[in-house]
């Protein structure tokens, strides 16, 4: 068995991964808040219309539409915490001294 040795190592340039620029992070950041809202809303749309198509007799299977109103509560409570959380957090700096 042979060991080759590591001479190659030195030709290979390091290369420091790039880091994203402030605006690119709050872009992403944005948008992921937007998504965000987005599937809530969207399983808040959900839950109504199987309600609606509940009632009326167009939907049979009544675990559906429990799920979809149990998914669309547990969206709207996260995103209150969440809220709630960057609220107290906000508040929290603008308490600090300077």
């Amino acid at each position: 068995m042979e060991i080759n040795g590591l001479s190659n190592v030195s030709m290979m340039q390091l290369t420091t991964p790039k880091t994203p620029t402030v605006a690119e992070t709050t872009k992403s950041f944005g948008d992921y808040l937007s998504n965000a809202l987005d599937n809530v809303n969207e399983a808040q749309v959900t839950s109504d219309k199987l309600t609606q198509q509940f009632a009326a007799g167009q939907v049979q299977d009544v675990h559906q539409v429990t799920i979809a109103g149990q998914k669309a509560t547990i969206l709207l409570q996260l995103t209150t915490q969440v809220r709630n959380k960057v609220i107290e957090s906000y508040q929290e700096i603008m308490r600090m001294p300077l």
